[in-house]
């Protein structure tokens, strides 16, 4: 606990019976108020500073697009230069968030996530630039090689989380039948990837401190990947339909304890059907059984998930109407998406117009735990301008400038939100 604001704490607590005795008067003790003041820490600075991250990313793509309207024109030394960059930028921050600000959480995170994504960005980049031919199992293996040592060296969760996703993904691909490409893998490998995420979680516990006060995220970091190995086991063999994956989605969001894992969870509601809704044909993969007879098909992924569901309802006590809406309405996307073709030109912005005003709903509601909600509605609204520009076939350029005016929109209402007058925590002698 901070030391000053424990002494603010006890000193707000003693204020009103100082001036009841006169020790102090009102004008001192008003004064006093003011200086010592708490303030509520808001609970979405972590997840702007992650969206902040996701802004700068945006501008990233609008600036590689612009780019690469005239990468062919460029000579291969200028475009190997420009291919290894960002990665030697990126190195650079994070050395300097190393050692110049040791004490800074921001930077030490925001700079290892950002190396981790260099990495992966280096190796296409020159992989394109030399005619390399296309490997994508050589790709996925080199980069989570280069990136497993980042969560060791940096201590950084989000580094950790990010390196874990690329496992899963890697993981996924290999198995038979899985969502991806599983040729040119061996079976051992994923296992041998979770083995070294599990030396991570062991290498923190040895430490005997946890990590910066984020004791927290590495006890998520440890159940998320428990989950998404035990799911990729069930999955073999099967695609995992939409409303399987969005119940154990919503199971998680419902057994979630704590405010900024049902954010973390709440955002993934929002992805997870941009994605699988916007771009149907990555999972359909040929399937034209009916869709009633898909879901009540028990397979191994659904037990599963009715498991998770019915432990996470028996585990939250505290289950609101707005919870239980939220976690169900993947189902009312899901048969807005089966009339997608009656739709015509009002898909996809008609579930994106759903989610927003859904979204500004739940601002009204609980307008301090909003930040999460209206970001995510933002996401899904990049989500359909980005199908809809790449249906479309415009030029690279004005792709660009369409990223770089989502990012910069990201940057702008972050910053608004963080902005916002905070709660001023009141005293036993002040009146709310």
């Amino acid at each position: 606990m901070n030391r000053r604001a424990a002494f603010s704490r006890d000193l707000l607590a003693e204020l009103p019976l100082w001036e009841q005795k006169g020790w102090v008067s009102a004008e001192q003790a008003t004064l006093l108020r003011g200086q010592y003041a708490l303030t509520t820490p808001q609970s979405g600075a972590w997840w702007q500073l992650v969206l902040s991250l996701f802004a700068m990313l945006c501008v990233s793509a609008g600036v590689i697009a612009l780019f690469a309207a005239n990468w062919a024109v460029l000579s291969r030394e200028v475009r190997v230069v420009l291919s290894l960059t960002p990665l030697a930028l990126a190195q650079l921050a994070l050395l300097y968030a190393i050692f110049a600000r040791p004490l800074n959480a921001a930077w030490r995170e925001c700079s290892a996530l950002v190396l981790a994504l260099a990495v992966g960005a280096a190796i296409a980049l020159v992989a394109q630039t030399y005619h390399i031919e296309a490997n994508p199992p050589v790709f996925w293996r080199t980069w989570i090689l280069l990136a497993l040592p980042l969560p060791f060296l940096t201590r950084s969760w989000a580094a950790a989380f990010f390196v874990a996703f690329l496992v899963h993904v890697f993981g996924f691909a290999t198995l038979d039948g899985g969502l991806f490409f599983h040729d040119g893998f061996s079976p051992w490998e994923y296992p041998a990837a979770m083995l070294v995420l599990l030396a991570l979680l062991l290498w923190q516990r040895q430490r005997g401190e946890p990590y910066r006060c984020q004791s927290l995220a590495w006890r998520t970091f440890a159940a998320g990947n428990g989950l998404a190995f035990a799911l990729a086991l069930c999955t073999e063999g099967t695609h995992g339909y939409f409303l399987p994956v969005w119940i154990c989605l919503a199971s998680w969001y419902l057994a979630a304890r704590t405010l900024g894992w049902r954010n973390a969870m709440a955002i993934i509601f929002q992805l997870v059907p941009a994605v699988i809704l916007l771009f149907p044909e990555w999972l359909s993969d040929g399937h034209t059984d009916d869709s009633l007879r898909l879901v009540l098909a028990l397979t191994p992924l659904t037990a599963v998930n009715a498991a998770l569901l019915i432990f996470a309802l028996c585990r939250w006590k505290q289950l609101t109407w707005w919870d239980a809406a939220f976690a169900t309405s993947g189902v009312l996307l899901y048969f807005l998406g089966e009339q997608r073709e009656t739709l015509g030109q009002a898909w996809p912005w008609l579930p994106t117009l759903f989610v927003v005003v859904l979204g500004l709903w739940r601002a009204r509601v609980a307008l301090d735990h909003s930040l999460f909600v209206v970001n995510a509605a933002l996401i899904w609204v990049l989500m359909a301008l980005f199908a809809r520009f790449v249906a479309d076939e415009l030029p690279l350029w004005l792709k660009g400038t369409v990223f770089i005016g989502a990012g910069a929109a990201f940057f702008i209402l972050n910053l608004r939100l963080a902005r916002r007058p905070q709660a001023v925590a009141t005293t036993p002698g002040e009146k709310s």
